[in-house]
């Protein structure tokens, strides 16, 4: 479970993150990174309608959540802004996993464990 203060709501800051933030792109997601001076990390997940409907969005939302839980990201300072494509539904969630934490490990040089 996500704190609020761990979540990026603002859309200036999506944006910001988007525009500014390093990018990766692996199989079934989109994932930018970007410093931040909050002392903690932030982060927003954005499901378009292109994955599915209202139902299936929060559902990946949910894994997302749980994936990123077991990752020790929560302490470092950035922001990070999570797009799964619709290829996300095609995977496993070990996959989905693993790509995601291919993607994080890329963006901060290996740290994520």
């Amino acid at each position: 479970f996500m704190k609020k203060i761990n979540r990026l709501l603002d859309n200036k800051e999506f944006t910001s993150v988007l525009n500014k933030g390093k990018k990766a792109k692996v199989d079934g997601y989109l994932v930018a990174v970007k410093t931040n001076k909050e002392g903690h990390a932030r982060i927003g997940i954005s499901v378009s309608k292109k994955v599915g409907k209202a139902v299936v969005r929060v559902r990946v939302r949910r894994q997302i959540r749980a994936m990123i839980a077991r990752f020790d990201v929560l302490s470092k300072h950035i922001d990070v802004v999570i797009i799964p494509k619709p290829s996300f539904l095609q995977n496993s969630f070990e996959q989905n996993l693993s790509n995601l934490k291919e993607a994080l490990n890329k963006l901060l040089d290996g740290s994520v464990k």
